[in-house]
């Protein structure tokens, strides 16, 4: 007997996006976006620029109007709840960086709980507690008494991230969480959100251009080619289908569907064979691959060559053999002898 399938926290009918203009036709965005986010799903929204992620994002969200069709949150149109009704089911972090000056993060997170209190903004020990929880679940109690401008870009993303939380959404919408974080960060959000989305049960809709994390992290991409129609599925499934490398090949980049890597096409500077194993070879395949070579592994018959050997790199090159103890010196020998 098959389970009974989650509730959708949000579904999007025929959806159409895009801006009215005065006395002139619509301006249509996308078109007939037909979508479902469940419950504990991270789902990362990609796309290359100008597509129209941040006009769907805000379409979700109830900020912008829809040309056609409908949002649907936890069963319901978002153009017939509140403003009150609508922040207790989806809360939003957007880009913008907020100037909140000696205001603590503690009480940062707390206006997260505006959809629960009165107009005095009281908060009740229920609001507390789920203040506190929001806070624990990111890992941010020891940021809490600091004031916020005194919190680093990633730490900052954290209390945001708990004041969406403190509003106990069933959805939460973000746009690019990792803009503005170093690789390290953007790898700690990221992994914070699929958590976040395991242990809550929220649903959770990320916009974001860091298509490693995302295809590392998704359980769905919503992938929006610029001019074309939404494809969502997982991320494997969209990289079989073809459809993200035809996406983003448009815009000058290839999709490598053996490693999924995004590459930058070169012109072709001929074929090497790299003869070794384990991580100095795949590194220095890596390496060869960015100065524009086809690389083929172990040939030994291919005549240009790299040995790779523990602590050096042999190169054999018209008959003539060379040694580099590291793999700049090897790729500047391959610049400079235009081989």
């Amino acid at each position: 007997m098959k389970p009974n399938p989650p509730a959708l926290a949000l579904s999007t009918q025929h959806l159409s996006i895009g801006y009215r203009q005065p006395r002139r036709p619509p301006r249509v965005v996308a078109e007939d976006i037909q979508v479902t986010l469940k419950p504990g799903e991270l789902v990362c929204l990609i796309g290359p620029n100008g597509a129209g992620k941040s006009t769907l994002m805000r379409t979700l969200a109830g900020m912008q109007p829809p040309l056609a069709g409908r949002v649907m949150v936890m069963g319901e149109d978002v153009r017939a709840l509140t403003p009150r009704e609508m922040a207790r089911r989806l809360s939003i972090v957007l880009t913008e960086r907020l100037e909140v000056g000696i205001l603590p993060a503690y009480a940062l997170v707390a206006l997260g709980r505006y959809p629960y209190t009165d107009w005095t903004g009281r908060l009740t020990p229920d609001d507390e507690a789920a203040v506190r929880r929001a806070i624990t679940a990111v890992g941010a109690d020891d940021l809490a008494a600091r004031s916020v401008d005194e919190l680093s870009d990633g730490e900052r993303q954290k209390i945001l991230i708990a004041r969406a939380l403190a509003q106990e959404p069933a959805v939460m919408l973000l746009d690019e969480p990792t803009a503005y974080l170093d690789l390290p960060r953007r790898a700690e959000i990221m992994q914070l959100l699929r958590r976040l989305a395991r242990e809550t049960r929220r649903a959770i809709l990320l916009s974001t251009h860091d298509l490693d994390l995302a295809l590392r992290s998704a359980d769905q991409l919503w992938l929006m080619p610029k001019g074309g129609r939404l494809v969502a599925g997982a991320p494997e499934d969209l990289v079989l289908s073809g459809a993200l490398e035809a996406a983003f090949r448009a815009e000058g980049v290839t999709f490598d569907a053996y490693t999924g890597a995004f590459r930058i096409p070169a012109r072709p500077s001929g074929v090497v064979s790299v003869i070794g194993e384990g991580v100095p070879a795949v590194w220095t395949a890596r390496a060869l691959e960015r100065e524009g070579f086809c690389v083929v592994q172990n040939e030994t018959e291919t005549p240009l060559r790299v040995t790779v050997e523990p602590g050096c790199w042999r190169v054999t090159a018209a008959g003539q053999t060379s040694k580099y103890t590291s793999l700049y010196e090897m790729i500047a020998f391959f610049r400079s002898a235009g081989a």
